[in-house]
């Protein structure tokens, strides 16, 4: 790297410090992990964006989400039997998870509700495509009911998963799905003249009693985490607790800063971070201990510290220029926009979490994005009315 290594020693911990008198200049502080972790993002990046490439008819762009969302609902259902029975580690035990809090084949919970968020925005798209479509009589006698019901499990899971922010989003998207759902049905039925009483009763039913089925699954899971988070809330009251949180950005922003262009390098943080962490947690009165980070808990803060605002900044136009390019008020599908809906808040939950720490959440965010903007210009050139696919 850049610069002069020195040695900074405080009690027992032994912190490497770096000092880059040419901040401007690119470098990498762990090239060892950056990378390996270089060739992992490039992989997941170019296996997401090849079936933008060779997909040319929107039933394969279904097709593929159809199992993509499939395969999220076996771990679905492999999760939920690993909790009910309280499986001391992953895989029913067989492999010891270094934290309490996990669900499926998945260690950090947030990650998993992040994966479950963006496929159930897949499947909510499919599902309004099915709706739009019209190929059977009525809902009843289509597919669109088991495909509600199989969503309605893969949504129970987060807040069985005990993924408190990971919940709140997706409450907030299935809020959003119904609105739409009942907006349709209003409209349909004012269009028919017929009265929409009914149906829309039918409707609030049935959600109040996916709701109460969710809560009374999980009712054991929440009622702990509702607990830890009232302890959380009285510990902000205390003068050491009270922006543990708003401290690790601070303390994140002044390591960002000093190398504001071409960032540490990528998995550097772990290590860096250590210089520039101000936080102690007295344990005795006397002694103290530091926390250990290995995430900012903040993926926008952590790309910048770690890429620089050059890297951020392209990050940036890979998202933008792609989206730029398609024109939107063209496409009347509801797919690709329920698939950005979930790349959004995705986007949206990576200031306030990690969730692009997970290879995992990372394919499903890229493999959703991509795979919007390829529906969306197959819709655009072939309008339903002129294509039966």
């Amino acid at each position: 790297f850049n610069g002069s290594l020195g040695v900074l020693q405080d009690h027992v911990p032994h912190y490497m410090l770096v000092e880059a008198p040419r901040a401007w200049l690119p470098g990498c502080a762990r090239p060892d992990l950056a990378l390996p972790q270089l060739w992992m993002l490039n992989g997941l990046l170019l296996s997401a964006y090849n079936p933008f490439l060779v997909l040319r008819r929107r039933p394969q762009i279904r097709l593929l989400l159809l199992l993509g969302t499939g395969n999220a609902v076996i771990l679905a259902v492999f999760g939920t039997f690993q909790n009910l029975v309280h499986a001391p580690g992953l895989y029913f035990g067989l492999v010891p998870s270094p934290q309490e809090y996990f669900f499926s084949t998945f260690v950090y919970p947030n990650h998993w509700g992040a994966f479950i968020l963006l496929n159930t925005a897949a499947g909510l798209g499919l599902l309004f495509q099915a709706l739009r479509r019209r190929e059977h009589r009525d809902l009843w006698h289509s597919p669109v009911l088991a495909g509600a019901v199989a969503l309605l499990f893969l949504c129970a899971t987060v807040p069985l998963s005990a993924s408190r922010s990971s919940s709140v989003l997706l409450a907030l998207l299935l809020l959003a799905a119904w609105l739409h759902f009942l907006s349709q049905m209003l409209a349909r039925h004012r269009t028919r003249r017929e009265s929409p009483l009914r149906p829309v009763a039918g409707i609030i039913l049935l959600a109040g009693l996916a709701a109460g089925g969710v809560a009374f699954l999980a009712r054991d899971v929440i009622a702990q985490r509702a607990q830890q988070t009232v302890s959380q809330l009285r510990e902000l009251q205390d003068e050491e607790g009270a922006d543990s949180r708003l401290t690790l950005y601070q303390d994140t922003w002044r390591m960002a800063r000093e190398h504001p262009w071409f960032g540490w390098g990528l998995e550097s943080y772990g290590d860096i971070f250590r210089v520039y962490n101000t936080q102690r947690v007295r344990y005795d009165g006397v002694h103290y201990w530091q926390p250990y980070y290995r995430s900012a808990h903040n993926d926008w803060l952590q790309a910048w510290a770690e890429t620089g605002l050059v890297g951020t900044g392209l990050i940036v136009l890979l998202v933008l220029l792609p989206l730029a390019g398609v024109p939107w008020r063209r496409v009347s599908s509801p797919l690709p926009f329920c698939l950005l809906a979930g790349c959004g808040l995705i986007v949206l939950y990576a200031g306030v979490e990690f969730p692009f720490a997970n290879p995992s959440v990372i394919f499903a965010f890229w493999t959703s994005f991509y795979l919007a903007l390829a529906y969306a210009g197959l819709d655009r050139t072939e309008p339903p009315a002129a294509s039966p696919s």
